[in-house]
Order: structure tokens, then sequence, then C-alpha cells
């Protein structure tokens, strides 16, 4: 009883907190003149791996490297099959044409070297090493992508005080401004401990669940812990969509993959090197890596991810946690 309390509990400040990390990110867009897709692919996307960063590293450290490591792959498939899938049957998700190109190649390139990396059945330091770097060699050539004007710098940043669409607010109300700074601050200072305490009660919560029905600790890491820890990008994601900032809320999700295959994953092998069941790579690395390349041509087709094709990547998204469930 306890462990479903706090499990329903913990939907309050990932919702409250989603919802302040993505207008005062937006917020900083505007005041700074800086892309919208450079916020969600870089502060709102590290703000909502956060849960993943933790759970990883401290279950590596733990000896627990299918939990890691099925956290991380679980995540990835979540962003894609259930976040993306929820949030384009809510509102259709208008996809930067950069971000196919560049971005969702990127995320298929680092999990082709991660199954490459594990070959010997594990990731050692040196492995974790490459990630990271690499996961800092992105952020360097984002930002001066970003100083070049890449990504459409001019194009201003939506008000994210504005209000949703079809509120009365946004009929009978005009725009104030732009938020203050220090508003913008605040509201990504709560938002990001929020969104991040929200992830572990949730995760204490499922946690406890899932012990009491006896259930396997991979299992576990790739279905209820990732679905959990990705509840963050799914709340951003969401508010995102709604609000009508359809660069965050895709950049968003393509952004913490990239956060959780560089940083995340190369930082639990740097904390302790992971040694590797061969399943584990062949039933949560491939799906992963499945996921992210069925993304490509849904986007392309028209530049927006519709409501059909939500459908289709949630209905994929069940399927594997049947397949997860059925096979182990």
């Amino acid at each position: 009883m306890r462990d479903t309390l706090l499990f329903a509990f913990a939907l309050v400040p990932l919702t409250l907190g989603a919802d302040w990390l993505v207008r005062g990110a937006a917020g900083l867009a505007q005041r700074f003149g800086v892309s919208p897709l450079v916020v969600g692919l870089t502060v709102v996307a590290f703000g909502t791996s956060a849960p993943e960063l933790v759970v990883s590293a401290l279950a590596a450290l733990d000896g627990q490297p299918d939990v890691a490591v099925g956290n991380i792959m679980g995540s990835t498939a979540a962003n894609v099959g259930l976040i993306v899938g929820i949030g384009a049957l809510i509102r259709p998700i208008a996809v930067h044409r950069r971000v196919i190109v560049r971005e969702t190649p990127l995320v298929i390139i680092v999990l082709s070297l991660v199954m490459v990396l594990s070959l010997n059945d594990a990731l050692g330091r040196l492995d974790g090493f490459v990630l990271v770097a690499g996961w800092a060699l992105y952020l360097i050539f984002l930002l001066r992508w970003e100083r070049v004007g890449l990504f459409g710098k001019n194009t201003p940043a939506p008000d994210p005080d504005a209000p949703l669409p079809g509120s009365a607010t946004e009929a009978g109300q005009t725009d104030t401004g732009a938020p203050g700074l220090w508003w913008s601050l605040v509201r990504v200072g709560i938002g990001l401990p929020c969104l991040t305490y929200g992830a572990t009660w949730l995760l204490d919560g499922a946690e406890g669940i899932a012990t009491a029905l006896a259930v396997p600790e991979a299992v576990i890491a790739a279905t209820m812990m990732a679905v959990g820890t990705s509840l963050p990008e799914l709340a951003s994601t969401l508010v995102a969509a709604f609000r009508r900032m359809g660069d965050i809320a895709i950049g968003n999700v393509i952004g913490s993959n990239v956060f959780n295959l560089g940083l995340v994953l190369g930082t639990s092998a740097l904390v302790r090197p992971l040694v590797l069941d061969p399943t584990i790579v062949v039933g949560y690395v491939l799906p992963a890596l499945a996921f992210s390349v069925i993304l490509i041509p849904l986007a392309l087709h028209r530049g927006t991810v519709q409501r059909w094709e939500g459908g289709v990547l949630l209905l994929l998204y069940l399927a594997y946690i049947v397949m997860v469930w059925m096979f182990n």
C-alpha cells in the first residue's frame, strides 16, 4: 500500500517540475536569443536525464551492471516509443529537420558503438571514457553550430507564459513581454529538483511493487525503472507539445537519448566496469537501436510525427514490453 501511494504521489512533483522547467528554459532561450531546439537538446535534456544518471551510476557502484544498462537502454526505447508516441497522439509534433539529419543518426551511431565496445561482454573504464568524451565533443559542436546559426538562431523562442491553445486567456489577453531573467532561473532551479525527487520517489514505489511481485532485476530495469526514470522526459515533452514548443519537445527526447548513451552510460562504466550478459546486448541494445531507426522515416514524413504514427510507436513499445516480460 505504501509503495502504491508513493508511486501515485510522485506524479505531482514530476508534472509541476516539468512545467516549470520547460517554461524556465524557454524563457532563457527568449532572453538570450538561443534557439528552442538547442535548449531542448541541452538544458531540458540534462535535467530530465538526471534520474537515469543517478540510478545507473548507483547500480554500477553496487555491482548491478544489468540494472545500469537495462535502465539506460529501456529509457532510450521509452523516450521514442512511449514518449513520442503519446505526445504525437495528443498533438502532432513538428520535427526540426536538422534533428533528423544530425541528432538522430548520432544516437544510432552511439548505440552501434556501444554494441562494438561490448563485444567482449563488458564496458570498461576506457570504453566509458570514450563515451563521455564523445558526449562532451557533441556539446562543443552543438554550441558552435548554434553560434553560426545552423539551428535558426534568429527565430524567436515561443513565449513560455503563453496560455495553452484554446484557453480563455489565449482568446482574451495579450502578451505582456518576455519573462524576467531571474524568474526564468527560479523556474529552472525549482523544476529540476522537483523532477529529480519526483522520479526518485516514483522509482522507489515501482521497485517496491515489483519486488513484491518477484520480478527479475533485468526486467524491472528495462521496464518499470526505465519508464519511471523516463517520466520527466514524458512530462516535459507533453507540456512542451501542449504549449506548441515542438522544438523543445522533440529536442528533449533526442537530447535525452544522447545524454543517456554518452554521459550516463559512460559515467556508469567509469564508476565501475560493467560486465554484461550477452542477452542484455541482444535484448535491450538492439530494441533501443530499432526505435531510433524507425523514428527517422516517421519524422521525415511531412516534417511532423502524426497521430497515427504516434499510435504505431506506442504499439511497438507495448510489444517491446511484452517481449521483455515473456523472454526473461
